[in-house]
């Protein structure tokens, strides 16, 4: 199966998980004609769980601003059995960018994404450009865990590998019985991966220093979870949560 990889890396944190959003749709009666006339278009996108217990996948999809990418719509799929795990976007005719990601599931959340400010990232990891009128299958977007680093109690940096793909045939199958009127319409143009640095542990470490040497001044007053001392562990109890993990 054709595809494009490429390395980057995840910080894993604990935190509580939000309450869960239906997968995106599009309305039914959406056709190729009506699109071109609205001068619209739809982008249909497969993800891939970092972590196989993940129920809930997001990714970001953004546009360029400057030298950054703002979010402007959010890919949700919420897994459920037996039922096509894509998400189905309307967008304007243009270019688009995968900015962040993240894979939830209980207890844990994985994420992938360099914010850059409100509403902006730094990084596109992905795109695609998508015309009037079209109903553009972008591929299957996946993220597979290679390697991980404790950087505290709550927080681990672990490496992954981007690759983006063909759907699968059994998914191809699901989503051509479960939404017929979009499947007779779609055609496939595979999103471009973007080959970017991840962080190192070390550069993780100097922007923690620096960090630090803020709030010391009174610059900043919170520390970002990745940057809690490993000595810092909450007390043991009986019975919690478990840990989440969150990308970068």
């Amino acid at each position: 199966m054709r595809g494009a990889w490429v390395r980057c890396a995840v910080v894993a944190f604990a935190a509580l998980l939000a309450g869960c959003v239906a997968t995106s749709r599009v309305g039914d009666d959406l056709s190729v004609s009506a699109l071109s006339q609205s001068k619209k278009a739809v982008a249909l996108i497969k993800l891939g769980a970092a972590d196989p217990l993940c129920g809930t996948l997001v990714a970001g999809i953004g546009v360029r601003e400057g030298n950054n990418f703002r979010h402007v719509q959010a890919a949700r799929i919420v897994r459920k059995a037996g039922e096509a795990a894509v998400a189905e976007l309307e967008l304007g005719a243009g270019e688009y960018h995968v900015v962040s990601y993240s894979c939830a599931r209980r207890g844990a959340t994985v994420v992938l994404a360099e914010p850059a400010g409100v509403g902006l990232y730094a990084k596109s990891y992905a795109s695609f450009n998508i015309a009037p009128g079209e109903v553009l299958n972008v591929g299957y977007l996946q993220l597979l865990p290679m390697a991980s680093a404790q950087v505290s109690y709550n927080t681990r940096i672990m490496q992954v590998r981007i690759a983006v793909t063909d759907w699968p045939l059994a998914e191809l199958d699901r989503f051509k019985q479960q939404r017929p009127h979009l499947y007779a319409q779609m055609k496939t143009r595979l999103m471009t991966v973007h080959r970017v640095e991840p962080p190192s542990y070390q550069q993780v470490q100097a922007a923690c220093a620096e960090m630090r040497r803020l709030q010391a001044e009174g610059k900043i007053q919170d520390l970002p979870l990745s940057c809690t001392p490993a000595t810092r562990a909450p007390p043991q109890r009986p019975q919690g949560p478990a840990k989440k993990s969150m990308g970068i």
